[in-house]
């Protein structure tokens, strides 16, 4: 056997046994835990779903579409639009508005009407907290009288 197949043998001797060490430690290992996959892993089901999961790709489309309509548009048609889609923008905000204070006025109603039920509800358990506070200072009062009597007396019995 010539110095090569030696050193060969070796080597295939070390890997046997680094194998074999490695076997060894692999069953004394603890099981891994199996990972579920989650139950919406599979692709969305329409634009909404997916913008709902990617908002920032949806901000990215929409900024690339302006960028190459804006490219491939002539700088005159692009004015055109752009005024058109100005005055549609103001249109657009000005429903936004109106809807706005439809949608306050609204709110504000509902919540007169909320603290209206509420004060009516209350007003029961109000009168009878008052009821119970003045009782309990009626008591109270009554106590201290006949505790401040009661010293009065002792004071007077020792100063004898």
């Amino acid at each position: 056997m010539s110095d090569a197949d030696e050193k060969r043998e070796r080597v295939r001797a070390r890997i046997a046994a680094s194998q074999g060490r490695l076997t060894r430690e692999s069953d004394t290992l603890p099981t891994l835990p199996t990972r579920h996959a989650p139950d919406d892993a599979g692709p969305p089901e329409d634009l909404r779903s997916l913008a709902g999961e990617y908002p920032w790709l949806v901000v990215a489309a929409g900024a690339g579409a302006g960028l190459l309509l804006g490219a491939v548009l002539p700088k005159r048609a692009g004015a055109k639009l752009g005024g058109r889609a100005l005055g549609l923008a103001a249109a657009g905000a000005e429903v936004a508005l109106a809807l706005s204070r439809s949608a306050r006025d609204a709110a504000e109603e509902g919540a007169r009407d909320g603290l209206h039920r509420l004060d009516e509800r209350t007003a029961p358990i109000r009168r009878r907290a008052g009821e119970v506070a003045g009782s309990a200072k009626r008591s109270a009062r009554s106590t201290g009288v006949r505790v401040a009597s009661e010293a009065i007396k002792l004071a007077a019995r020792l100063r004898k």
